[in-house]
């Protein structure tokens, strides 16, 4: 189907019927109109298929309470010696820890070894181990009972009863058991609809993509259990399985998931869903000869150490040329030796966009860093406001010399805030925490005294001119005060510019004018 073709049909709603159009706007924009024509007319022929025609794409187990249901298995050597673990009965039951530091034994036939996050993927041909089990019960509590299996019963009563409150996510707290997103699973809460044994070959895909692009084959034996951010996709027919996953890890596979993902995942890491990983087309197994079959997993097996590192260092070598040629050449390329360069160019230029979007937005990134980092730095930004500012305005400063003034005595220490009185018994008073300060006779004077008191605290006498001499030296103050407080306005508003939180604001302000002796 052309692009103008697709561009019609989203002219008329009636005919952009779902499935109709199996790209996205955004893969549409950027394919490369050589390769999509090429790949198009391959799969027409049906030299290529698509993922989602070749077997079940399932998502991980989304446990809801990985704090609770995931769990670290402890080597008998860090066993407590209260749980009364032999070596013995570590063969039936095993000693974990929880998400909260909770250490209890659980029965083993109900801990399952997992596979979570792309770091699992060592490479194309291993996986990472660890000692993280899934907890993982099928049985009903009678079911349980009936089987002695003590242990798992415990930890299920204490899924019942015990807030696992380590997120700030009002969802991914409280009881286990009570959460909205797993109370209503059925038929029990704690049934996460995994795999008792895997019946098939699995290939383990991640969901998120940064600089590797790896997937890794398991097989039927192996009980692992797939976790979170990992897709597992098992083969209609389990013989195809190692000729699909080479596909996967080729070229072709890269430059695809590459196209077909979403760049705007943050951080410039690319996120792949499941319709997006259902779309891409590889060799079409049931019409590959066999001899190119053999050709492309020979070639494939003598990789070393495919998607342990970056993908794009691997390109370019000798071993992947000789691979990547190869299996082009199963899927039906008329070229394969200009298609596999065609790719290449191709991928790295989609990759190359995708990080420059990264660096695009980091100066924008840091300054919202530093706008939600800024409570720890409190004392610093209000330094930098009162290093900009002038002192806080002196009334001494406004008198005369040799006008007449009368002697206010100051009584009590200056410990606290300083506050003036204003009420019929206390008017023209200042105090600290209700013990008298000074007493000044009006509000004027009480007013000159606390800002000269916050300037000098240690201070045992004031003086202060008489009648219309002091209102005017009150209002030549004031509006001095004014003067300042605009001043500092302006400061506090220039260096505070990428704080947007207000209680932080508040505080930055607060200290410094007290720094400032102005409050």
């Amino acid at each position: 189907m052309s692009t103008a073709t697709i561009l019609e049909r989203l002219v008329d709603k009636a005919s952009y019927a779902p499935g109709a159009v199996s790209v996205r706007w955004g893969q549409l924009l950027r394919s490369n109109p050589t390769l999509k024509d090429e790949l198009a007319a391959l799969a027409a022929g049906q030299q290529l298929s698509s993922l989602g025609e070749m077997g079940k794409l399932h998502s991980g187990v989304v446990p809801r309470a990985n704090a609770y249901f995931i769990v670290r298995e402890l080597p008998f050597d860090q066993v407590p010696a209260r749980l009364h673990l032999t070596r013995s009965d570590m063969k039936r039951v095993a000693a974990v820890v929880d998400g909260m530091d909770f250490v209890c034994k659980i029965e083993r036939e109900f801990l399952k070894p997992i596979l979570k996050g792309p770091d699992s993927l060592e490479s194309a041909f291993s996986l990472r181990r660890s000692q993280m089990r899934l907890f993982d019960v099928k049985d009903s509590k009678e079911a349980l009972d009936a089987k002695s299996a003590t242990g798992a019963l415990a930890y299920l009563k204490r899924g019942e009863t015990v807030a696992y409150n380590n997120s700030n996510d009002p969802l991914k707290g409280g009881i286990p058991a009570k959460r909205s997103q797993v109370k209503n699973r059925k038929p029990y809460w704690y049934s996460l609809q995994s795999d008792a044994a895997p019946a098939a070959t699995r290939i383990v895909l991640p969901e998120h993509h940064d600089r590797r692009y790896v997937f890794t084959m398991v097989d039927a034996a192996d009980t692992s259990v797939i976790i979170d951010t990992l897709y597992s996709f098992a083969p209609t027919d389990d013989q195809d399985a190692a000729f699909i996953h080479a596909g996967l890890n080729s070229l072709l596979g890269w430059y695809q998931v590459e196209l077909r993902g979403r760049s705007q995942h943050g951080d410039g890491v690319l996120k792949v869903k499941i319709p997006d990983y259902r779309g891409i087309l590889l060799a079409n197994p049931s019409t590959v000869s066999a001899q190119r079959k053999a050709e492309a997993l020979k070639a494939f097996a003598e990789l070393a150490g495919c998607g342990s590192g970056p993908s794009l260092e691997e390109l370019g070598t000798a071993e992947r040329l000789a691979f990547d040629t190869a299996y082009l050449r199963a899927c039906g390329f008329s070229d394969p030796a200009n298609a596999v360069l065609l790719l290449e160019q191709e991928l790295r230029a989609l990759a190359g966009e995708r990080v420059e979007r990264k660096l695009s937005v980091a100066d924008a990134k840091i300054s919202r860093r530093k706008a939600t980092n800024v409570a720890a730095s409190v004392e610093a930004y209000a330094s930098r406001i009162v290093g900009a500012m002038p002192a806080y305005p002196d009334p001494r400063t406004f008198r005369n010399a040799g006008e007449a003034t009368s002697k206010i005595s100051i009584i009590a220490p200056v410990d606290g805030p300083l506050l003036i009185g204003t009420g019929l018994f206390d008017l023209g008073e200042v105090s600290v925490g209700g013990t008298l300060v000074a007493r000044t006779g009006s509000l004027e004077a009480a007013s000159l005294v606390r800002a000269i008191l916050l300037l000098e605290p240690t201070a045992k006498e004031i003086e202060l001119p008489v009648g219309q001499r002091l209102q005017r030296l009150t209002a030549e103050w004031q509006s001095a005060v004014q003067r300042w407080d605009g001043e500092f306005k302006r400061a506090a508003e220039r260096f505070l510019t990428g704080v947007s939180d207000r209680r932080t604001r508040d505080a930055v302000v607060n200290i410094a004018l007290e720094t400032l002796r102005a409050k």
